[in-house]
């Protein structure tokens, strides 16, 4: 019953993020360019082999996206030596990464500790696997991990194997929201290996229907990194803060105008460009336009007349 539920679970959140009948690759970017390194840090021990990420137990070692990531479904394919001991890091910092993040554990079937709070597929040490993964070494295996807020899902090969709601799970409580996404160098014997490939990513927090749903969050540590991913992703979020200042609910109207403010006033620095302060001036008078609400019509000629100020 409980593995049903997860995939239930698993499903509904893919759906909510990529549209229901969206082709299942839509909105997803590499993260591994298939020739070089690309866009990570820290990548001794780490090289590129036959368009795949090669690691070996000679020279070991963890690697990082020099880019944070909050929410997001990120895909890939990972095959494991006999004795292969790897992982994918989620939301660390690259100086302490397994005490602010977490790893989704990749592991050959070859070691006495291999249970299921270790094995491929679960979040290592914190969350076990409800439904044990093919661990076959020397083939192809897909791995997929939705973090999605505090909901953490992970898949490999199109089965759901583990499942974490971050708040009922005491050791996971005060872990990162946002941080690293990064690899573990194989860490077994020096002639064992890992190899990656086709890694991509879906980042939740570049489309706006996803961020604006956050607002409607009650939790505070979400409703902040709500916050700051409407301000990181600007323009495209404003005609959305705007339906969300019209609401009912009081809570939600005054983060909007919040963010909202200060994206607008992010335009108003004055090396911005001259073009994208118009554009956003025409933006808010646009919305101001079509508003149903005076107050929220208000505020926002007042904003749109500040950026003419700042000209």
């Amino acid at each position: 019953m409980k593995r049903v539920f997860i995939n239930i679970l698993l499903a509904c959140v893919l759906a909510l993020s990529c549209g229901g009948k969206a082709a299942p690759e839509k909105g997803f970017v590499p993260l591994f360019n298939g020739s070089d390194l690309t866009g990570w840090e820290r990548t001794e021990g780490f090289r590129v082999k036959e368009g795949c990420i090669f690691s070996t137990g000679e020279n070991g070692g963890n690697m990082f996206t020099r880019e944070d990531f909050g929410n997001y479904i990120l895909r890939l394919d990972y095959m494991l030596s006999t004795v292969g001991n790897s992982g994918v890091v989620v939301r660390g910092d690259p100086d302490s990464a397994w005490q602010t993040g977490f790893e989704v554990q990749l592991l050959a079937p070859w070691t006495p500790y291999r249970d299921d709070l270790h094995c491929t597929g679960s979040l290592y040490g914190y969350v076990a696997v409800t439904n044990r993964p093919d661990e076959t070494t020397g083939i192809w295996h897909s791995l997929e991990i939705v973090c999605d807020r505090k909901t953490i899902i992970v898949s490999a090969d199109g089965q759901a194997v583990s499942w974490a709601d971050m708040d009922r799970v005491e050791t996971l409580k005060g872990k990162n929201l946002r941080g690293r996404i990064g690899l573990q160098g194989n860490h077994s014997e020096p002639k064992e290996w890992v190899k990656i490939r086709n890694m991509r990513i879906r980042d939740l927090d570049r489309e706006p229907s996803y961020v604006a749903r956050g607002f409607s969050l009650t939790d505070p540590r979400l409703r902040r990194e709500t916050y700051s991913a409407a301000v990181r992703l600007g323009r495209p979020l404003v005609p959305l803060l705007c339906g969300l200042m019209a609401g009912p609910d009081s809570t939600v109207p005054s983060a909007a105008r919040q963010a909202l403010f200060s994206i607008a006033a992010e335009t108003s620095s004055p090396d911005y460009p001259a073009a994208g302060r118009d554009s956003m001036v025409g933006l808010l008078e646009e919305q101001a336009d079509s508003t149903g609400s005076t107050v929220v019509k208000g505020y926002l000629e007042w904003l749109a007349g500040m950026l003419k100020v700042k000209q």
